[in-house]
């Protein structure tokens, strides 16, 4: 999977701020939860957009890896990830 990528579009940008957003408030279903925690926290909140939201905007830190491949989770949690589209990762 690829962090900060939860709209599985192959790139970081608003609208993965958007779509954490969605699955927090909007029940937007989100093939691989994982994706969501861009701060790797363990859980997917408001915290995950706002994290995204200031690497984009306001200087702050890249998601945790794997950020800019795909990868593996190097951090054990339980946050689910049911599939992954093989061409974000392209």
């Amino acid at each position: 999977f690829r962090r900060g990528d939860p709209n599985q579009d192959g790139k970081t940008d608003i609208a993965d701020a958007v779509a954490i957003l969605g699955h927090l408030f909007a029940q937007g279903h989100l093939d691989c939860v994982k994706t969501a925690d861009a701060n790797d926290s363990n859980a997917v909140d408001i915290a995950d957009a706002i994290y995204v939201l200031g690497y984009l905007f306001a200087q702050g830190p890249a998601p945790k890896a794997p950020f800019e491949t795909c990868g593996i989770d190097p951090t054990p949690d339980v946050i689910t990830c049911e599939s992954f589209k093989s061409s974000a990762c392209d």
